[in-house]
């Protein structure tokens, strides 16, 4: 595999090292996965990466870090275009997670694949992808205290739109909807969604969401 060789300044060669790993793991696997491997792409010297990460797991969780950031600020910014439309707003941070899921899928099987355990001790990966699930959590409270949702623990509300949006991601991005066309696919991720919502809804919700203007 070959990349384009560019020369780096120090200051964003782990930037431009982590890009490049994404991109050999999107061709090649995470297992195969090499610091080595990854310099000789760069055109840097095998003894570059090692000024920024300790080892092939230290990149990874680097990496699942990011991508719990990226994930977190595109659900909130989401979210927040339906400032109190509680419906609204669960819905548009669900799209949003399942568009971040489609267009970086190596980035999200590696935040909850096996290489990267769950049980690990990083509290900088820890917090991070805390703050992805507490934007779910947040919107599950909202809807709680408005009486939008039901008077559940909005902890086991969030849980449980998250196990929702995190399996339909995977499907998605294992092409079990790949036999849709990208609209049919729109609608269908919009109706399940939907479904869910109307499960914790506090009121009779229609069988069809609304429109939103971020789908």
């Amino acid at each position: 595999m070959t990349l384009n060789k560019t020369q780096y300044h120090h200051g964003d060669l782990a930037s431009a090292f982590m890009d490049a790993a994404i991109k050999r793991i999107a061709q090649q696997g995470v297992e195969k996965l090499s610091l080595r491997a990854v310099a000789r792409d760069l055109g840097v010297s095998q003894t570059a990466p090692y000024r920024h990460f300790n080892d092939k797991t230290h990149l990874l969780t680097l990496l699942a870090q990011q991508g719990f950031a990226r994930l977190a600020q595109a659900t909130m910014d989401a979210a927040s275009e339906y400032g109190e439309d509680t419906f609204r707003a669960l819905m548009a941070l669900g799209m949003a997670y399942l568009e971040f899921a489609q267009k970086h899928p190596e980035h999200y099987r590696l935040m909850f694949g096996g290489m990267v355990k769950r049980d690990c001790h990083d509290e900088a990966l820890i917090k991070t992808s805390m703050t992805a699930f507490d934007v779910i959590l947040q919107q599950a409270s909202y809807g709680v205290e408005r009486g939008d949702l039901i008077q559940q623990d909005p902890l086991l509300l969030a849980r449980s739109c998250w196990a929702k949006v995190h399996g339909i991601a995977m499907l998605m991005i294992d092409g079990f909807y790949d036999q849709n066309t990208p609209q049919e696919q729109q609608r269908l991720l919009e109706d399940m969604l939907w479904i869910n919502l109307r499960g914790i809804s506090a009121q009779l919700l229609p069988h069809s969401p609304s429109p939103l203007k971020s789908v």
